[in-house]
């Protein structure tokens, strides 16, 4: 099971990798991704994401006041958010400070999710049972939280520790913002258009096909790429009158 932990800002991202190391106690099964330590040296860091994303069945936002409205996590909470309800999976934000008014307040696209607060331990051990709930159910077992309690009271105060820990005084708002050039963002969105048209344009031709099986009718293919058009029809000629009255 892929959990991806998204992040924007330096203690943002001390919490997502934290949180990482700390949820593999419950599961060998649980595989968590932080594009900080994650992706391998070479590899195309959006491509990276993207198929992670795709294939991820839990989402993590690590939110701070600091990074509400954060272009990547508004982008990727966006995408996760799309990726783990077609697999009956959440997205939880987790709270590094403030609370569930800061996400509406802000009128942050993360306000529709219940979120955790990740000093209380209550809530994070519901966020658990609700990882282990996801696990469980996509491979056909039967709920079971007896273990997970267990061994949260166990490992509760390693991550509460490290997260006390992190300082939330090294981001500004503007500091939690990802520090990318305009084209470089035009490029990344280019290249996502680019994969969603391709996408579509597969489905146009699956459909196209599936009617032509119906149908019988050829098709032909426009110059724009993923539109078709009906084959014009062939008229035939008027027959002639080769009767009497054609001889008079």
């Amino acid at each position: 099971m892929k959990i991806f932990l998204s992040w924007s800002g330096l203690p943002s991202r001390a919490c997502a990798e934290r949180l990482a190391s700390w949820l593999r106690y419950f599961s060998d099964e649980i595989e968590p991704f932080v594009s900080s330590e994650s992706i391998r040296k070479g590899a195309r860091g959006l491509d990276e994401i993207k198929k992670q994303l795709d294939e991820s069945s839990f989402g993590i936002a690590c939110v701070t006041r600091a990074n509400l409205d954060a272009p990547w996590i508004t982008f990727e909470s966006g995408a996760l958010s799309k990726e783990v309800d077609e697999r009956k999976g959440q997205l939880v934000p987790f709270l590094l400070d403030g609370g569930h008014d800061d996400l509406e307040a802000a009128n942050s696209p993360l306000r529709q999710f219940q979120s955790t607060r990740a000093h209380d331990e209550e809530d994070v051990l519901n966020m658990v049972r609700t990882i282990n709930s996801v696990l469980r159910e996509s491979a056909n077992r039967h709920p079971d939280n007896t273990r997970i309690d267990s061994l949260f009271r166990k490992v509760w105060p390693e991550l509460r520790d490290a997260l006390t820990a992190i300082d939330l005084t090294v981001d500004t708002p503007e500091q939690a913002r990802p520090r990318r050039s305009t084209e470089e963002i035009l490029e990344d969105l280019t290249s996502l258009m680019r994969e969603q048209i391709s996408r579509i344009t597969e489905l146009e031709q699956t459909v196209a096909a599936l009617r032509d099986e119906q149908t019988g009718l050829p098709r032909i293919r426009s110059r724009f790429t993923g539109v078709y058009e009906e084959a014009p029809r062939t008229v035939s000629p008027p027959a002639m009158n080769t009767g009497a009255e054609g001889q008079a």
